[in-house]
């Protein structure tokens, strides 16, 4: 007999495709021999038979020590509690291949869910109902013959649902019990939980008709009628072997004490093995010497942060609260493979050797959402490095109160929010996001900062038809829940949305169509930042923009908020592509039990739970190429708390695949390089370089650190190196012609006497805008430099006062003045306009502004033509999101917690065959031949 192997992953993913339980259903007569009835409870029994506490009133390891227990023990066999009549399936099983949401059960049915059932599934479910589901390798035939004895020792886990409506939405705890299974660890790799509230069961059981249970009379041993039977062909038959000489079944291991954890439970998973297992990075020693303000930091005393399992807040009995982690829309939209798909999911083929190399690609909002730098923001450790040197650099009073709780407002933003919301006037401090203690009051607000620009952020969003000026840094607009229906709240997507049920009764939150989720304009209150500035001394001398991204795109071609650009592409359409390697796409939104499934009883009606193919679906990858720091979540996971293993599909390929798509989108959709002209003028080669912006925005855009650079070579008849401009060593640091880094790479003080004197006299190195470029310690660099209230160039986001440059390539169809209506606002119009125009030497370079998103350099190098022939001319962009001169400022300015770990993950990062090794990422490149007399 060939038995279908079925671990509890493969469970989840494969046959999970709905939920953990309550789908009753049954296999082709399948005779397993009758169970008497059970009987109805008396009058005087307890109304919570299993003797277990409510799982709300404990913290949950503990309520799963006693859980766990009473399920090893089978405290759900009782007399008073009713059961299936047989092992069932739940699908049809046809040539090996099983088609069902569960493996085979046999469920258990507590005295309080039997008496609702008898009652016609009338009225409401008292708390402390139970539903167990005993869960066996399918089909079910193959349990027809044997002895109760011989069933119990083939069962392999147990899902479980306790009803506790006080404590969340849906009303139920939802748990997975597997022989040998410890109670959750929120320790690496940080995994999903196996029991808990707001489980992502809910996938199939939000489309019962109510209480979230297919349960069904018919089901039960004593109860007329028969259970639904399915196809089960002859393919799982095969010869038994027989059994080994005196082989005998191990008595079960008695337990006593229901306050102990189960024996069978006691061992969990070895962290430190774990941890060990984790390829060793060596520190870098170069790193080390130059980044030398902080001592090298050991491992065992980096701050990590904590485990993505603890970010989970869930919809209360009344409701969600403004915002839920993303966990509880893991369940519907992940990823989903077979039976029931995939869909939003492509797994390993022969045919698509990319997706091969990353074992299965998971398209859906959130597989793709959760590798992004917005999935990630609330983790990021460059922003925990960059909000401690602010609050280290601007000391004075409250401000490190005032700062943070700013900061915060975009990258924590659920939590900050939340928190307003809850306790009007507080400040959101960073030393929440480290509460691991779920008693703490201020737990929750910690728990939704680490998630990042979530979810129910985005698709919450509502036009609220105030200004720009009044939405940005991050001021948007979200519905309230209850405005519109008691207990529900809004959730906006692009799509009228046919099945509102199930995310109405298991989150409380209605679908709602809406155009504005589409709209540039909603990216816009977030990607444009204006900040006050502030001097030494604490004192507020100004504000100006600190990014200004969304203007940037409204004063190009691609816009179409004033009127219609020529080339009109939104945010969305950019960064969240509607294709895959060129194939466009086609899925649901939304995995959920529907008519798609095997028949189930008490199934809500199928105009409710049906979710149609959009053949616009829109990836949620939200692309960027920030490499660098998806490097380090990549190498580091240990220490960032994020989870590499996507848990409804199985594939650990989320990460690898962000990596890539930041790659291709650097490398196709990015800038152009190209060589318009090699030619000679006496004794000099003279080569022009043409740079071309393909974003709908400046590149490099956002945060202004950031910055890109042409590195430009001629190269022999032998590919030696004869002459190059913008070559850098291996941490990616500008060098001259004798290798050593640029005065500018660091910002070096040319006259620090007087600099000491009198800090606005300060004159630093930096390499200016370039028309033509003579020599080898001369590179072009497009990036923003501005120096603070005391006169340092400074990238304190809070000290931004005086723009020195600001070359960054403007997007195609950019003017001086924006389209027409861009600077109508008699207060506002001046500051928008001057937010996107270019500063410093570059107005002296006519060519940048005419509007092609161009720039022209010359190369002029004293070469003879005799040397020079045979070889060649290369120039390549290169990208750098964290440049030299950003780490040296984080590592002077804070010697904190956050910088000390930012400086072990730099220092210790392997860029080796990565796409940044030598910490520049490659955008474009062009060679062409020097040419003979």
């Amino acid at each position: 007999m060939k038995v279908l192997e079925m671990p509890r992953a493969t469970v989840f993913s494969v046959l999970g495709a709905c939920t953990l339980l309550g789908v009753l259903l049954i296999s082709s007569s399948c005779a397993v021999p009758p169970v008497p009835p059970a009987p109805m409870p008396t009058a005087g029994s307890s109304p919570n038979t299993s003797g277990l506490p409510l799982p709300s009133t404990l913290p949950l390891q503990r309520y799963e020590q006693q859980l766990y227990n009473f399920l090893g023990e089978r405290g759900y066999e009782q007399p008073t509690w009713a059961r299936d009549k047989r092992v069932r399936d739940t699908g049809p099983y046809i040539n090996g291949q099983y088609y069902a949401p569960h493996p085979a059960v046999r469920i258990f049915y507590s005295p309080e869910v039997y008496q609702w059932l008898k009652n016609d599934r009338q009225g409401t479910l008292p708390d402390g109902a139970m539903i167990v589901k005993e869960m066996y390798n399918p089909p079910a035939p193959q349990y027809a013959d044997l002895s109760e004895q011989g069933i119990q020792d083939k069962m392999f886990g147990i899902t479980v649902m306790v009803r506790d409506s006080k404590a969340s939405k849906d009303g139920w705890f939802w748990g997975y019990w597997g022989k040998g299974q410890p109670v959750d660890s929120y320790t690496y790799p940080f995994d999903y939980p196996n029991a808990g509230f707001g489980q992502y069961c809910v996938r199939c059981h939000a489309s019962a008709n109510d209480h979230l249970t297919f349960a069904s009379l018919r089901n039960i041993a004593g109860e007329a009628g028969d259970p639904i039977a399915y196809r089960v062909d002859d393919s799982w038959i095969t010869p038994a072997a027989p059994p080994p000489a005196n082989a005998a079944t191990p008595a079960p291991t008695p337990i006593s004490d229901q306050t102990q954890l189960h024996p069978q439970l006691a061992a969990g998973p070895d962290v430190a093995k774990l941890i060990a297992a984790i390829p060793q990075r060596d520190v870098n020693p170069e790193f080390v010497r130059v980044f030398n303000s902080l001592a090298p930091v050991a491992y065992t005393q980096v701050v990590t942060i904590p485990g993505v399992n603890y970010d989970h807040v869930i919809a209360g009995p009344d409701g969600p609260g403004q915002f839920l982690t993303s966990d509880q829309c893991i369940a519907c939209h992940d990823g989903l493979g077979k039976p029931f798909g995939p869909n939003m999911y492509i797994p390993p083929t022969a045919a698509h050797s990319d997706v091969a190399a990353h074992a299965g690609v998971n398209l859906s909002p959130y597989g793709e959402w959760n590798w992004s730098l917005m999935g990630l923001s609330g983790r990021d450790p460059i922003f925990y490095a960059q909000l401690e040197s602010e609050k280290a650099i601007h000391s004075s009073g409250n401000l490190p109160d005032v700062i943070q709780n700013l900061c915060f407002q975009c990258h924590g933003v659920m939590g900050q929010r939340q928190l307003h919301i809850d306790q009007p006037g507080s400040i959101f401090k960073e030393e929440m996001v480290h509460i691991t203690d779920q008693t703490d009051p201020h737990f929750k607000y910690g728990a939704l900062a680490r998630d990042g620009v979530s979810c129910t952020v985005c698709h919450q969003m509502v036009d609220s038809g105030k200004p720009l000026q009044d939405i940005m840094t991050g001021n948007f607009v979200v519905s309230k829940p209850g405005e519109v229906e008691p207990g529900i709240s809004q959730i906006y997507g692009p799509f009228e949305s046919p099945a509102t049920l199930p995310m109405s009764v298991s989150l409380g939150m209605k679908p709602v169509q809406s155009d504005y989720i589409k709209s540039a304009e909603l990216c816009g209150s977030c990607h444009v930042i204006y900040l006050p500035i502030y001097n030494a001394a604490g004192q507020q001398v100004g504000s100006d923009f600190e990014q200004s991204t969304y203007l940037e795109w409204l004063n190009s071609s691609y816009q179409n908020e004033y009127g219609q650009g020529s080339n009109v592409q939104t945010c969305q359409q950019c960064h969240m592509t509607d294709e895959y390697h060129g194939q466009k796409l086609a899925y649901r939104i939304a995995n959920i039990q529907d008519q798609t499934y095997p028949e189930a009883d008490n199934l809500a009606p199928v105009e409710d739970i049906s979710v149609p193919i959009r053949d616009n679906f829109a990836r949620h990858s939200l692309h960027g190429i920030n490499i660098f720091a998806l490097e380090m979540f990549r190498q580091f996971d240990h220490i960032l708390g994020s989870r590499k293993t996507d848990y409804m599909t199985g594939a650990s390929s989320g990460l690898p695949n962000a990596i890539e798509n930041a790659q291709k989108f650097a490398t196709e959709k990015t800038a152009t390089v190209e060589v318009q002209k090699v030619s000679y003028e006496g004794d000099e080669l003279v080569v022009d370089v043409k740079v071309t912006n393909l974003t709908g925005h400046r590149f490099p855009s956002g945060v202004g650190f950031r910055r890109a650079f042409l590195e430009f070579n001629v190269l022999d008849a032998q590919k030696n190196v004869m002459w190059a401009s913008g070559r850098t060593n291996t941490l990616g640091i500008i060098v001259d012609d004798k290798g050593e880094a640029l005065p500018s790479e660091f910002l070096t003080v040319l006259n620090p006497d007087v600099c000491a004197q009198d800090s606005t006299q300060c004159q630093q190195a930096f390499e200016p805008h370039h028309q033509v470029i003579t020599s080898e310690n001369q590179v072009q660099i497009y990036q923003e430099l501005v120096k603070n209230p005391e006169g340092l160039i400074t990238s304190s986001f809070v000290a931004l006062s005086d723009t020195i440059k600001d070359n960054r390539l403007l997007p195609l169809g950019w003017t001086p003045t924006g389209p027409p209506g861009f600077n109508s606002d008699p207060v506002w119009g001046e500051r928008f306009v001057d937010a996107v125009t270019p500063k410093g030497n570059v107005q002296d370079d006519q060519q940048f502004f005419d509007g092609s998103g161009s720039d022209v350099i010359q190369y002029r190098i004293k070469l003879p033509q005799t040397v020079a022939e045979g070889g060649t001319v290369s120039a390549v962009l290169y990208y750098q999101s964290i440049p030299p001169y950003y780490l040296q400022q984080r590592f002077t300015t804070s010697s904190g917690p956050s910088a000390q770990r930012l400086h072990y993950l730099t220092s210790h990062l392997n860029l080796e065959g990565t796409a940044i090794e030598n910490w520049k990422l490659a955008v474009s490149g062009d060679t062409q031949a020097i040419a003979g007399k």
